[in-house]
């Protein structure tokens, strides 16, 4: 390969420092835009969403408090299983750990023989107040509950 020079100072090599040099100082500055607007002052938010009952439900009433909504239904499990009337019985649950507390109540259990899921409602004491959800436990493959839908209900 031929080197070319200026004077004493090879010509590729003094490309090579500008480049490399150049990249540097490119990587370094940060000048971005945000996409789908063109006013930098104020971007357009891009991403979010409508929110709904069920986050609600989810912010107020957390996994562990479901797993214990679920648990107290495994409890009466076997009186569901004989076909007792359950519309009319309420169950009380409280999660000692998040404080949180309520009472199970109109148990739907309609549709437990075919698909496995009761409808129920709960009141929830938490800290954002007390609410009435409504909800819907299914059976897994162990036969245990768990909670699959929660939302506020309509009051």
């Amino acid at each position: 390969m031929r080197s070319y020079t200026v004077g004493n100072i090879k010509i590729q090599f003094f490309v090579a420092v500008l480049v490399v040099f150049g990249q540097a100082l490119g990587g370094c500055s940060m000048v971005s835009m945000p996409m789908g607007s063109n006013n930098s002052d104020s971007p357009t938010l891009l991403t979010g969403s409508i929110g709904s009952s069920t986050d609600v439900a989810y912010a107020d009433i957390n996994s562990d408090d479901r797993k214990i909504i679920a648990e107290n239904l495994d409890a009466i499990g076997p009186e569901l299983a004989a076909g007792s009337t359950a519309e009319d019985l309420t169950l009380p649950w409280l999660n000692d750990i998040s404080g949180n507390s309520g009472t199970l109540s109109k148990l739907d259990t309609a549709t437990l023989g075919e698909t496995g899921c009761l409808s129920f409602e709960t009141t929830a004491n938490t800290i954002a107040g007390i609410k009435l959800y409504s909800g819907t436990a299914c059976r897994d493959l162990a036969q245990k509950f768990a909670v699959t839908t929660l939302s506020v209900a309509d009051a």
